[in-house]
This record gives C-alpha cells, structure tokens and sequence, in this order.
C-alpha cells in the first residue's frame, strides 16, 4: 500500500525523496517534495519542500514566494541570473539550492532568511560574497566553489558556526583562505590544494 502511495505521487508530481546538497538532519525530510509549481500551488500552505531544477527558467518564478511554509527550495540547474528582493518573504527557509545557475551577485535580502542552515551557489558567476551573509547566523553549510569570487566579508572569520565551507575553484587570494583556517579551525574548509595556504581541515 506504502510503494502505491509513492508511486502515485510521484506521478503527481510529488516525490518523497530526492538527494541535495548535504542536507542537514531535520525533521522536515521526511515530507513530500513537490517538482511541479502548479500542483504545489493547489495548496501552498503545506508546502515545506519544493525542486523546480532543470526548468530553464531566467527568473526565480514569483510564484516561488508564494509559499510561507517552505523550508527547501532547489533551483539548481537553471539560468537564473538574480535573486529578486522578495526571497525575504520566505521567512522559514533553511536549505537553498542554486547550483549551476547564472548569477552574478546576492542581493542584501539574503541576509533576512534567518532560518537559513545550508546554502548552495556551486558553478555561478559570483564575484563578491556581500556583507549580508554575516547575518545568517544559522548557516552551517555554505558551497561557494567554482565561482570567480575574490572578496569575502572581512567579518566572515567571525562565523564560527560553519561546519563546512567550499571555496574550490574560487578566486580567492592564499591569505584570505589561510585566514579563515586559522579563524575556523573547527569548520571543515575545501579549498584548492595548489594553494600551499596551510593543512586541509
């Protein structure tokens, strides 16, 4: 009865599970992922989980903040080039996934999503981290990597929460990486090993 059950909502548009970036242990991974934006918005306030990927979209869908519930969005796989300011309104958030999209910059309402654990900007155009990150307090999982990305916060060595940061393939100076590893010597740090910035943590 359980396989019909899964079966039928897959069919729907509606997975159980699907594999993200590191997800952390939380109690929501259990509920229904929802792949289709229009079954998902026949009643938007029981979504909690939601992957839209390989849709080509250029924009994050405005529909996506229709949500107040939502605590997984994944948009990887696409081409958007901007986040637009209303990702503010997605107040529960805690994982976000925008790999291999086209952006080029985060806008300073990224720093509202206090809820925020697990962030995902893996093959963007990114080249400046904004000081707005500092305020997600919550985050223990950030994936910069491949990204052009020269400059971090100054203050980032003060997030101490981070258990892992990806800063692979980045354009980050040797000192900036040796940086944050003396600052976070309890987070793991994936950097370039070409670097000779110090010990791999």
């Amino acid at each position: 009865m359980k396989g019909f059950i899964k079966m039928m909502l897959i069919l729907m548009g509606v997975m159980v599970f699907q594999p993200d970036f590191q997800a952390q242990t939380v109690e929501f991974r259990d509920e229904p992922l929802y792949t289709d934006l229009k079954i998902a918005l026949e009643h938007p306030g029981k979504v909690t989980r939601l992957a839209l990927t390989r849709q080509k979209f250029k924009r994050i869908p405005k529909q996506v903040f229709e949500f107040p519930n939502l605590r997984e969005l994944d948009l990887s796989r696409n081409k958007i080039t901007s986040i637009p300011p209303e990702i503010a309104q997605l107040k529960k958030l805690r994982i976000l996934n925008l790999e291999r999209n086209d952006l080029e910059s985060l806008p300073k309402e990224l720093g509202d999503l206090m809820k925020l654990e697990s962030l995902n900007l893996r093959k963007n155009e990114i080249y400046q981290v904004p000081d707005a990150i500092l305020q997600l307090t919550r985050l223990n999982n950030l994936c910069l990597s491949s990204n052009p990305i020269f400059k971090l916060p100054a203050k980032m060595t003060g997030m101490v929460q981070l258990i892992e940061l990806d800063i692979r393939s980045t354009d980050l100076h040797p000192e900036t990486i040796k940086s944050l590893q003396d600052a976070l010597p309890a987070t793991r740090i994936l950097w370039d090993s070409d670097c000779n910035c110090g010990p791999n943590h």
